[in-house]
């Protein structure tokens, strides 16, 4: 009798529903990835985890940690204290990678390091977003191999251009390390947001790098960050990752409340924080462009054209060295782009392109991208193993396109009529859970336990539309009994 009663509460059960949304939509052209996501921070990393997880910790474990860190387990973790402790990140950043986390644990992503001997976290997402800031921590003998260049031209400069007619272009090349992880993931990621203050924008990035590296918002207002050549730290403030202030400037609506949408917001949202290595900002819009240069020594000081010293008005270029912090260094790529421009100074969406390649292009060009928020106009070239970006035909993009929400997707959104319900609850044997689809859908049913951990896999297929159903006899993926307890089932789309 007591065996009787023992088995009976191990297999008595209740099962709580709930229905997981994915607020995202993954697509491809010319074999380039986008990805839209739409909702909170949380619900825009679960759909970046979900969609894109085996290349985040892909990512995480072969770059960052593996070649960056060396696999040196005992340097990262010292880095992560070190950046617990003395960096400061915003509730919705924190928001958003717990929720990649989650995302990639509906994926069936294995987060176990074998690096570092435990499972990959958010802050561990977050320490990755620090990348370039981490570069002046030489003394923890972190590597890293950053460039990247930048060319805006506007005014009489591009009049005679019948499509510019005056307006501005600016063509940037983003310089990395052409480590295979990189080459294989390049990435366009779309947001939507869901939160008053905050507008849609776009970044050209990597799985994983929730920071603008690369970003323009739905207001025509640009930005690219480039490596400075000073990482003097001497000020023992709290530092906020430089791409997580770009993304502020980007993201957050006239974030210096000034009722105007210019690269000032971008200034302000750099002002606002302390930075632990150098930068230097080519923030751009119609109106024209300004490079904003920081790092933890001096603060930060911006200039427009008229602090040129070597190019002409309504040019601006950034490369990798101060040229108002400190005194101007001498940098070979600034010198050709600045000889260019003296023998003809017009530009147009052509030239541009081909200027910054003949004058700046280097081997590890991964990203190269032009704008011209006039025309909505962007083209987007990415480095493969045998040639820089530079070097590969652009994909060209309609600004307008890129914002068309996938929000009422059919393939990855399931409306709240398809939500279960289970026959019955509380059961002992089994219950029917039983659920409706308004359109035919790629279906995932899940159980959970209350600590998140997956149970088991009822459903991975295509459905079509009507009333389903489905038979759980509490058993888990190995087909063993679970033990008596609340159970959670999520229904939600899957690639």
């Amino acid at each position: 009798m007591k065996k009787y009663l023992f088995l009976g509460l191990i297999y008595f059960l209740a099962v709580v529903i709930q229905a997981q949304i994915i607020n995202g939509d993954i697509l491809s052209v010319d074999g380039k990835k986008i990805l839209k996501v739409w909702g909170t921070h949380y619900e825009r990393g679960y759909a970046a985890g979900y969609f894109m997880g085996d290349k985040i910790k892909s990512l995480s474990e072969n770059y960052f940690i593996g070649t960056f860190f060396g696999g040196n387990a005992y340097l990262y973790e010292n880095t992560k204290e070190y950046f617990l402790e003395f960096f400061e990140i915003e509730p919705k950043y924190h928001a958003e990678t717990e929720g990649m986390i989650d995302g990639m644990i509906e994926a069936d992503i294995v987060l176990f390091s074998n690096t570092l001997d435990r499972d990959i976290d958010e802050n561990d997402i977050l320490l990755a977003n620090a990348i370039v800031d981490l570069s002046a921590l030489r003394g923890l003998g972190v590597n890293y191999d950053f460039g990247c260049s930048s060319l805006s031209s506007w005014g009489d400069n591009t009049a005679g251009d019948l499509e510019l007619q005056g307006d501005l272009v600016i063509t940037r090349n983003m310089d990395w390390t052409l480590h295979p992880e990189l080459l294989e993931n390049h990435l366009l990621v779309v947001h939507f947001p869901s939160e008053s203050n905050e507008v849609n924008w776009l970044s050209f990035t990597f799985p994983g790098f929730i920071g603008c590296l690369s970003g323009i918002n739905e207001n025509e207002l640009s930005a690219f960050m480039n490596m400075g050549n000073r990482n003097d730290h001497t000020n023992n403030y709290t530092y906020h990752p430089i791409l997580l202030s770009i993304r502020n400037g980007i993201e957050v609506f006239d974030y210096n409340g000034d009722y105007e949408i210019t690269p000032d917001d971008i200034l302000a949202a750099v002002e606002d924080n302390f930075q632990l290595s150098g930068s230097i900002i080519h923030a751009a819009s119609n109106e024209g462009g300004l490079i904003i240069e920081c790092n933890n020594q001096y603060g930060v000081v911006s200039r427009d054209d008229n602090d040129n010293t070597m190019l002409p008005l309504e040019h601006l270029a950034a490369t990798n060295h101060f040229r108002e912090l400190y005194p101007p260094v001498s940098c070979y790529r600034y010198e050709n782009i600045s000889d260019s421009l003296s023998v003809n100074p017009y530009i147009t969406i052509e030239r541009s392109w081909n200027l910054m390649a003949a004058a700046a292009g280097v081997s590890t060009n991964l990203h190269t991208i032009q704008y011209v928020p006039s025309l909505q106009l962007i083209k987007w070239s990415t480095a493969d193993l045998g040639s820089p970006a530079y070097q590969n035909e652009p994909t060209t993009f309609d600004l307008d396109d890129l914002f068309t929400s996938n929000a009422s997707s059919d393939q990855h959104y399931i409306q709240q009529n398809s939500f279960l319900s289970a026959t019955p609850n509380p059961f002992n044997t089994f219950t029917n859970l039983a659920f409706t689809l308004p359109r035919t859908s790629d279906v995932r049913l899940t159980v959970y336990n209350v600590k998140g951990h997956k149970i088991t896999v009822l459903i991975n297929n295509v459905l079509y539309p009507g009333k389903h159903n489905v038979l759980w006899d509490g058993t888990d993926r190995n087909g063993n009994k679970v033990a008596s307890g609340i159970y959670l089932s999520s229904i939600s789309p899957v690639l």
